[in-house]
């Protein structure tokens, strides 16, 4: 396995990590496989967080660390509200330490952050105390943070020196973030990319990915993520794998694939165009938006709408809306606005339905 600095915590991080939201909410053997593999392949990094997997995540990957922590970089992550103060912030702490069966965490991430939070998390009985105290204690060993903001607020935020890291979207198709990659790297704040795939939409093989193969680079899968491990201010690419063919693609990638070279790298800026149709918020599904009232499967309509931009296939699309029945489903939207509150992107996700529907049915 390759590794590199995490920014200035002096911890050498895989250059896969894995985003373990993504395990197998239905098969726990094949969920402790993945993550006991990763362990033994040399990932050494566990993006997690108590409510991913309907509230199933901490758990699923509890069973293949084996109440492992200490030498791996297990990250717990909570979100922070107006009523978050610093004793419920440690009761959470505590919970998915014991979720793990561990009694250390290497990171523990404030989630869902943005700049206009920073108060909340510096306020006079706030998260911050909660999480400086149980570094104290020796319970965390760093505190990261997680967000989809603008990329000039994570910049302000990464400088005020609270973070020692920070989980953010990177990839081909979203390149929003890379100015305040640049200036982590300055800085010494480890970057862990998230979504290197797109959310599995630069799976897909097309010519625009050719760019980024060589001899060693035989799908696309293997390209995204040699692109963003192109960025020397990443530390880590965070993929979510769900089975034991998706991690040894992906660990033999990152092993055996060299960085773009200077003339790869104008290559993919030439050819980067193609993927601005998508525009700035697209959707990468996380599937925050679900369980949706109505059973509209969103993030699978944006995925075949997009691969339908990207890729120009329309006809393909169409067939596809008909086949999961979408063009059945999507009319049901009662527009109760529920998935746009918890979408991480700020998509206007009920007009988009509309147009997907309009053009697709």
């Amino acid at each position: 396995m390759i590794y590199r600095e995490l920014g200035k915590t002096g911890l050498k991080v895989s250059a896969l990590s894995l985003g373990c939201m993504r395990l197998p909410e239905n098969d726990l053997e094949m969920a402790e496989m993945v993550v006991d593999k990763a362990i033994e392949l040399g990932v050494n990094y566990f993006e997690t967080t108590r409510g991913y997997i309907g509230g199933k995540c901490q758990h699923l990957t509890a069973l293949g660390l084996k109440k492992r922590s200490r030498g791996l970089i297990v990250s717990g992550k909570a979100g922070i509200g107006a009523d978050t103060t610093a004793d419920s912030y440690r009761k959470e702490i505590d919970l998915q330490m014991e979720i793990f069966g561990v009694d250390y965490l290497e990171f523990f991430q404030v989630g869902w952050m943005s700049l206009d939070r920073m108060d909340l998390l510096t306020q006079k009985n706030g998260a911050l105390e909660a999480l400086r105290k149980a570094q104290d204690e020796k319970i965390i060993g760093h505190i990261g943070f997680t967000g989809h903001d603008l990329p000039e607020n994570f910049t302000k935020m990464i400088e005020t020196g609270i973070f020692d890291s920070m989980t953010i979207p990177y990839n081909l198709a979203n390149r929003s973030y890379a100015s305040t990659i640049k200036r982590a790297g300055e800085l010494g704040v480890g970057v862990v990319a998230m979504c290197p795939v797109a959310g599995g939409m630069l799976s897909a093989p097309t010519k625009q990915m050719e760019v980024f193969m060589d001899d060693a680079t035989t799908t696309s899968t293997a390209a995204a993520l040699r692109y963003v491990l192109s960025n020397p201010a990443v530390s880590t690419a965070c993929s979510g794998m769900q089975d034991i063919t998706q991690l040894l693609e992906n660990v033999d990638t990152v092993n055996n694939t060299d960085i773009l070279s200077s003339t790869e790298y104008e290559k993919a800026e030439k050819i980067l165009d193609d993927f601005k149709v998508l525009g700035d918020k697209f959707c990468t599904k996380c599937g925050y938006c679900v369980p949706c009232p109505k059973e509209i499967y969103i993030p699978g309509v944006f995925e075949v709408y997009n691969m339908a931009q990207l890729y120009g296939n329309y006809e393909w699309a169409k067939k596809m809306y008909k086949v999961h029945r979408f063009d059945e489903k999507v009319p049901e939207c009662i527009e109760c606005g529920e998935c746009e509150g918890k979408c991480p992107n700020k998509m206007d996700i009920i007009e988009k339905l509309k147009m997907v529907h309009a053009e697709l049915s």
